[in-house]
């Protein structure tokens, strides 16, 4: 495996790949924080539609 410098998305905290058994995190402290920003919802994935949209699953309609 190739050898890669990475940064931690959490810490900012430069590394290389195979320093880390949990990249893109430099540990498994920096990957447990990132998964408890996203069950907080602090984080996710962008919604793209317009702003009155809502997303697919809270839509009362049945799908076309």
């Amino acid at each position: 495996m190739k050898t890669t410098a990475m940064t931690c998305p959490t810490c900012q905290r430069k590394f290389l790949s195979d320093e880390s058994p949990t990249p893109p995190f430099c540990s498994t402290r920096c990957q447990m924080i990132d998964l408890g920003r996203w069950f907080n919802e602090e984080i996710g994935v962008p919604f793209e539609g317009d702003s009155g949209d809502a997303p697919v699953e809270y839509r009362d309609e049945p799908p076309e």
